[in-house]
């Protein structure tokens, strides 16, 4: 049971590295790398169970474009990106989406999922197995 165990960790922190490096490429492709906090944020959580992947919360402003003046419930009138109002105001470029986190993400999730799945369902199989091999010793005593 334990080499099973061994192989989830094994895959677990193989997928995170490569979802970590797959990332990095990313904000370096679409120039998402201003300080270089966002790259050198991303990591995975080595204590966890399960892959577990943080980075530095603006990341997700830069994935959308959006930042300062982007407001819930403002009717999606935003003055602000206007050219007039840009000119006017010094505002420079409007902000463009840089979305170096979520394109295929999520089928690189349902990935890890198929295959922990798989892992796990050995564990599973060899619990219950191990608990009627243990209940039919028992019955014989």
């Amino acid at each position: 049971m334990e080499r099973v165990d061994k192989t989830q960790e094994e895959y677990i922190k193989g997928w995170t590295d490569m979802m970590i490096t797959i990332w990095q490429e990313k904000i370096i492709r679409y120039g998402v790398v201003n300080t270089g906090e966002l790259y050198a944020s991303l990591n995975g959580d080595p204590d966890s169970d399960s892959a577990l992947l943080k980075f530095a919360s603006y990341g997700i402003y830069q994935a959308y474009g959006v930042g300062n003046g982007y407001k819930r419930g403002n009717g999606g009138n935003l003055e602000f990106l206007d050219p007039e109002y840009r000119k006017k105001h010094k505002l420079g470029p409007q902000r463009k989406r840089r979305n170096w986190f979520s394109p295929r993400l999520y089928s690189s999730v349902l990935v890890l999922q198929r295959a922990m799945a798989e892992l796990y369902s050995h564990d599973i199989v060899n619990t219950v197995c191990d608990a009627l091999i243990d209940g039919r010793s028992a019955l014989k005593k």
